[in-house]
């Protein structure tokens, strides 16, 4: 996919979430549940250059369904801790599912500018299944595994007291420096919508 092409897909998906963002309802912070869907496109590039802002796309993209569960927040409600479930699927040069779960994921949610832009950052580990062997992960590392690591770092947005935010996330598969397999790993950017509820 060409990076024109990725980057008017990408105005478009900034655009539909400020529409949708303009009807408020409560206060995100307070819902227990979540579900998100995002979409993306997988990097050459081992994680920290895919975030650098210089990634080498492939022709493999991805569309996820996910679902949280918020099980504890503290009364200071500067932070949580969830579990995610997710089911990918892969098209392009892969062509499978993917299951991711459970996934255990911190986010912190109190950032200065809250009441302006609320803001989250998070990360989230746990197991990940691809139902055949994905091709790229093969043809990038010399060998993957079905089973492998599932981590994510993301970043929500939302105007405050909206229960729709603006997803960013780095969906990541690898090895777990060997504790997983020898070989494989990927990276996609993606970007979607979250609800809390």
């Amino acid at each position: 996919m060409s990076r024109i092409r990725s980057v008017k897909i990408l105005f478009f998906l900034i655009a539909g979430v400020l529409i949708i963002n303009c009807g408020n309802a409560s206060a995100s912070s307070e819902n227990e549940f979540a579900a998100s869907l995002y979409g993306g496109v997988m990097t050459d590039d081992n994680w920290r250059q895919s975030i650098s802002g210089q990634a080498d796309l492939v022709d493999s993209h991805i569309l996820v369904g996910a679902l949280g569960w918020t099980f504890y927040r503290p009364a200071n409600r500067l932070w949580s801790l969830e579990l995610e479930a997710n089911v990918a699927r892969h098209f392009g040069i892969q062509e499978h599912f993917e299951f991711n779960a459970p996934i255990l994921t911190a986010r912190w949610e109190y950032f200065p500018w809250n009441k302006f832009l609320e803001t989250s950052l998070a990360y989230g580990l746990g197991p990940s299944y691809a139902t055949k062997l994905p091709e790229y992960e093969r043809q990038k590392s010399g060998d993957s595994e079905q089973f492998l690591l599932f981590w994510h770092i993301e970043a929500t947005f939302a105007l405050p007291e909206s229960r729709w935010s603006t997803l960013l996330r780095l969906h990541h598969r690898s090895s777990g420096y060997g504790m997983f397999a020898d070989k494989g790993g990927s990276n996609i950017l993606t970007m979607g919508l979250r609800y809390d509820f």
